[in-house]
């Protein structure tokens, strides 16, 4: 039996479970079934000084069908299980948007049907419930996300059995990073180091001036919010590879926080931290005190929307963002009330991001 024969029997044997107690209580024992759900969320996320990062706490949530307004609840819990199992069963896999309509029913009679989701949300929060009541990410039920991440640089890849080398043509395109990460195996690593950033448009800008070749690196993008493949490669190659990381986003909260995602985690997936979490990445701009010590004019700073100032003081409330870096960092752009995207370096020049600014800060971080 292969690894991954083993790992799907484990996943089922574990869904069976779930549905085993669930009938027991309805039919011997004659009571109310409930899933203790782990709770997700602010108030049961709990920062680790011995991982430095973000963990899930003890909290839970009960889910049972004991009122009408939990009964909708419990049944899309149970029925999205169900259809897991089904895609075990069958050996196929697919996105979270196909387990959305892969569960679409209409409920009710005549008079009173709608649909069995309210929105994909639903869906996926249910997708969620079962990895939390099984212990089990979601990729190991072939259940997977859009492919945002991209990889270019001295880095072997072998995906589905073929050999992709993101060396070839690096100056000219890069390689998405496959969803479900289990069919990605890193085959060699040729790089110094690995540098993130937060959008594509900035990986490409840098990628075709040559930085790869002239500082021996690896580019990485989650195009934004990052998905799960993504954070997991990047603590790959850091921790299994031993290749120092760096992050650098746009200079605004949302920008600070997708930063953060790669080195501390996030409320939304701490309970998936150990897989997702590098913490030992390094977290080098753009800063909001780059925008003043870099010179960018005026004219290419962006106001501070409500949302965004909203964003920041609630950033500097949580535990664990009181290190002095962020908070100084936090205070300054709440006074200024202006941020900055990483592609406003190109008012200096088109080459100036990748010419001047990232090798200053990767030399003032020892990296090269």
């Amino acid at each position: 039996m292969t690894a991954t024969d083993k790992r799907h029997q484990e996943v089922v044997k574990k869904i069976k479970l779930i549905m085993r107690d669930v009938s027991k209580d309805i039919i011997t024992e004659k009571t109310m079934p409930v899933l203790d759900v782990p709770k997700v969320g602010y108030d049961n996320t709990v920062w680790s000084d011995a991982k430095r990062m973000l963990t899930i706490g003890i909290k839970t949530v009960q889910v049972s069908p004991d009122s009408t307004k939990k009964i909708p609840t419990f049944a899309q819990y149970i029925v999205m299980a169900s259809a897991i199992r089904r895609l075990l069963d069958e050996e196929m896999e697919s996105t979270i948007r196909g387990m959305y309509y892969a569960t679409l029913s209409t409920v009710g009679d005549e008079k009173n049907k709608q649909k069995f989701w309210n929105s994909q949300e639903n869906s996926d929060d249910a997708i969620k419930a079962v990895e939390l009541l099984t212990g089990i990410p979601r990729e190991e039920f072939s259940v997977t996300s859009k492919p945002k991440g991209m990889v270019s640089g001295p880095i072997m890849l072998r995906v589905g059995g073929d050999l992709i080398d993101c060396n070839l043509g690096s100056k000219a395109t890069s390689q998405l990073i496959p969803t479900n990460i289990r069919d990605v195996e890193i085959v060699n690593v040729k790089a110094d180091f690995v540098m993130v950033v937060e959008k594509d448009t900035v990986l490409n800008n840098i990628r075709k001036s040559g930085f790869i070749q002239k500082y021996n690196a690896i580019l990485l993008t989650g195009s934004g919010e990052p998905d799960r493949a993504t954070r997991m490669m990047v603590k790959t190659l850091n921790e299994e590879w031993k290749k120092p990381v760096v992050i650098f986003a746009d200079a605004d909260p949302w920008g600070l926080g997708i930063a953060l995602r790669y080195k501390i985690g996030s409320e939304s997936l701490s309970y998936d931290s150990d897989r997702l979490v590098t913490p030992d990445a390094k977290v080098l701009g753009m800063l909001f005190s780059d925008i003043y010590e870099y010179n960018i004019p005026e004219v290419a700073r962006l106001t501070a929307s409500d949302e965004d100032i909203n964003r920041a003081n609630d950033m500097k409330k949580k535990p664990w963002l009181q290190d002095k870096q962020w908070q100084k960092e936090l205070n300054l752009f709440l006074q200024r009330k202006e941020k900055c995207e990483l592609d406003a370096f190109f008012k200096h020049g088109f080459k100036y991001l990748a010419e001047t600014y990232l090798p200053q800060k990767l030399r003032e971080a020892n990296m090269i």
